[in-house]
C-alpha cells in the first residue's frame, strides 16, 4: 500500500514538473529549405539584415501574439532593450535600406503566414506547434 501511494505521489510530482516547463522555439514551415540557423544569424535576421539560404532571402516575422514573448525576444534573440532594438531597426531601415520584420499580433495570423510563405521564420511557444505537421522546429531559443 505504501509503495502504491509513493508511486502515485511520484507520478504526480513528475507530471507537474513536465507540465510547468515552457519553451520558445524558432520555427519555419515544414517545406522550408532552412535546416538550422546559428544564434548570430537569427539575431541578424530579426534586426532586419538580409539573410539568404540557398540564395533565397528569409522573411522574419516577429510574433507579438503573447506579451510574454516580448521580453524573451528582446533578451534571448536580439539581446537588447526595446528602445535599443527600435533605434537599431530605424538605423538599418534609413541608412541601409533593410526591411523591418513584420509584426503579427495573433497566433492564427502567425500560423497562416508560416503556412503560406516557405521562407518565413518566426518564434513561438513550443506548446503551440509541437504537434503541428505543417511547422518545423529549428531550435529552442529559450526554456524555463
Amino acid at each position: 500500500m505504501r509503495r502504491a501511494l509513493l508511486l502515485t505521489l511520484l507520478l504526480v510530482l513528475c507530471t507537474q514538473g513536465v507540465a510547468g516547463t515552457q519553451a520558445v522555439v524558432l520555427v519555419v514551415p515544414a517545406d522550408s529549405n532552412v535546416v538550422d540557423l546559428e544564434p548570430v544569424t537569427v539575431r541578424k535576421l530579426f534586426l532586419g539584415l538580409p539573410v539568404l539560404v540557398n540564395g533565397v532571402p528569409l522573411h522574419p516575422f516577429r510574433n507579438r501574439s503573447d506579451a510574454q514573448l516580448d521580453p524573451i525576444f528582446l533578451q534571448q534573440i536580439v539581446a537588447m532593450s526595446q528602445s535599443a532594438y527600435d533605434r537599431q531597426i530605424l538605423i538599418g531601415v534609413n541608412r541601409q535600406g533593410w526591411l523591418r520584420p513584420v509584426e503579427l499580433t495573433t497566433r492564427a495570423r502567425v500560423l497562416a503566414t508560416l503556412y503560406s510563405d516557405p521562407n518565413a521564420v518566426t518564434f513561438m511557444w513550443l506548446r503551440d506547434v509541437e504537434r503541428n505537421p505543417k511547422v518545423r522546429v529549428i531550435r529552442v531559443l529559450w526554456s524555463d
